[in-house]
């Protein structure tokens, strides 16, 4: 459409757009900019009015809202399930609703990708050279995590080579993790009294006890080490190493550090022995979580789009800092790329901070994803045993599944 104005005016005759085209036009950059945000199901992540009015929720709205021209970093800390990714998600997406530009990351899914196009063919919209490009020219970016990686020589060098060029550039950044200390990472060079710091206080705490797959609070106090028969099914002396594998758990119980992982066929009584220390740690106090692998994805997956406590955020920092986490039946999940990406993020957070966790699984390490595997498998960071009998239930020969498993390339 053309607006009337008078002769002279620079807007005279110029060609307009009228409002419902422009209302599409506005819509359409929105969903451009989201696209390219990389925030995923963190899309619809917004908080509400009386979040944003809290003292560290202004200060870091603030931030966003900040001209790009105007050179500020900003390092957002808390203890897991304090919000700190809900509000990093707040922060880009009110960006993002003023039609200005915001990329976010999980730190250790940015070095992932790096690697992979680093080892994929030149060229193309993934090549090293053109994700390097775009993450460290973002006019606004946000790591996430950052001190949940595993500090190679590699990843320290990527992410000092981003972060100094954002810094001699002046590209706005938010660095995001549990403290201020990065100095693990060879990053503490960059904390200088010129950077914003925001400290969130730890959310109230919730349950103690949490489980995914059935195993109840009523149910969990049936399992109990007393009642695990050493001796195999109907006591006819078929286990192998029953009492060993029993010996060590108990041990592990009392004094639960590092990563304890019972390999063995079904049956074998692995999660009785998981489910027995899970029992121990309760009475002692302690916050734990039961969770059957494949039941906590879908519920996951189905978190998505719930707020509060029952959010995805709220769940995935609970059980990153839940005091002892059993993950039962790691390996029965469909290996969806979005579930070996999760599975990831969570065993690998808790691997650095060597938190309590106890891994039932029939699958042999080199069948499952090599990320977990090796960790697994780390004498320094926790111990693995193999249980072997008979099944309970069946009274068959129990076996570890060796073959590796056809991944979907479905994602979710």
């Amino acid at each position: 459409m053309r607006v009337s104005r008078p002769v002279g005016d620079p807007e005279f005759g110029r060609v307009q757009p009228c409002e419902c085209r422009r209302l599409e036009q506005e819509a359409r950059e929105a969903a451009r900019l989201q696209r390219l945000s990389n925030l995923g199901p963190l899309s619809d992540a917004r908080l509400d009015a009386a979040d944003t009015s809290s003292e560290s929720a202004a200060a870091a709205c603030a931030f966003a809202d900040a001209p790009d021209e105007e050179p500020g970093w900003l390092v957002l800390t808390g203890a897991a399930g304090s919000g700190r990714t809900r509000l990093s998600a707040e922060m880009a997406n009110r960006r993002i609703a003023e039609g200005r530009a915001a990329l976010y990351f999980v730190t250790a899914d940015l070095l992932d990708r790096l690697r992979a196009a680093m080892n994929a063919s030149s060229g193309g919209d993934f090549s090293f050279a053109l994700l390097f490009e775009h993450v460290r020219d973002a006019p606004f970016l946000i790591l996430d995590d950052l001190d949940c990686i595993s500090p190679t020589d590699w990843a320290r060098e990527k992410l000092f080579q981003l972060l100094n060029h954002r810094r001699n550039t002046g590209r706005r950044t938010v660095l995001v993790a549990e403290t201020a200390d990065l100095s693990a990472i060879g990053l503490q060079s960059f904390l200088t009294l010129d950077v914003a710091r925001l400290e969130l206080a730890e959310s109230s705490p919730g349950a103690r006890y949490r489980e995914y797959g059935g195993m109840s609070e009523s149910v969990l106090a049936q399992y109990t080490f007393d009642r695990f028969r050493e001796q195999g099914l109907g006591g006819r002396g078929d286990a192998e190493n029953l009492h060993g594998a029993k010996s060590l758990v108990v041990a592990w119980a009392e004094q639960p550090a590092g990563w304890l992982t019972l390999i063995g066929g079904t049956g074998v009584g692995k999660t009785h022995l998981a489910a027995a220390a899970a029992n121990d740690r309760l009475a002692a106090g302690d916050r734990v979580c039961f969770a059957v692998v494949p039941e906590l994805l879908d519920a996951l997956r189905a978190s998505y789009r719930d707020e509060g406590e029952a959010s995805f955020e709220a769940i995935f920092a609970w059980l990153k800092d839940v005091d002892l986490l059993v993950l039962d039946d790691l390996g029965a999940h469909q290996s969806t790329e979005w579930a070996s990406e999760k599975l990831y993020q969570l065993c690998a957070s808790r691997y650095l901070r060597r938190a309590p966790t106890l891994i039932t699984t029939n699958v042999a390490p080199e069948s499952l994803d090599p990320r977990l595997a090796s960790r697994l498998l780390d004498s320094q960071r926790g111990t693995v045993q193999y249980v072997k009998a008979k099944d309970y239930r069946t009274d068959q020969p129990a076996m570890v599944i060796n073959q590796k498993r056809r991944r979907s390339p479905r994602r979710g």
